[in-house]
């Protein structure tokens, strides 16, 4: 859903007149992002949502999964997608119940408890994972490989992430 919020140039230059620290660029520069980030996700989430009733955090848990086939802590997960170990608690007896995932000891704790997929959920991340790449990579072709890698640079820098 597009909105049409973003102040005009000459609307910021107004408010500068009383703050002079207000960059103009910098405001429509932030909100742009934004306003991308959620057309993005938008148009991405939709489709887990629809095609495989999915929520975002339902999908991130099964990232982090995935990515840790060894096996991860519930409080690990929950850090990982900055939920609470309430939350987790809640996705993790949703989705065991679904035979998604399944709880294991720890080797290295006996009371401690590892979350791998199961077979089933492995599979399941085998189907969706490809068209999800896919979609993402469409909706990244507007922008040429140089724009790609120069947008990663900048969002890096700019949350704090990159070392630039």
């Amino acid at each position: 859903m597009k909105r049409e919020m973003l102040p005009s140039w000459e609307e910021l230059e107004a408010h500068k007149k009383s703050v002079p620290e207000i960059n103009p660029a910098a405001v429509i520069a932030m909100l742009e992002i934004k306003q991308a980030s959620e057309e993005v996700q938008a148009s991405i989430l939709d489709v887990l949502q629809k095609e495989y009733h999915l929520s975002e955090g339902k999908f991130c848990l099964l990232i982090v999964l995935h990515q840790n086939p060894q096996g991860i802590a519930p409080s690990e997960i929950a850090a990982k997608i900055g939920v609470s170990k309430a939350t987790i608690s809640n996705m993790l007896m949703r989705m065991e119940r679904d035979s998604l995932i399944v709880a294991k000891p720890s080797p290295d704790d006996a009371r401690a408890k590892l979350i791998c997929l199961t077979p089933k959920g492995q599979d399941f991340m085998d189907e969706i994972l490809p068209p999800h790449y896919l979609r993402v990579t469409k909706l990244m072709e507007r922008l040429s490989e140089a724009e790609q890698k120069e947008l990663i640079h900048l969002l890096k820098k700019m949350s704090d992430r990159g070392h630039v």
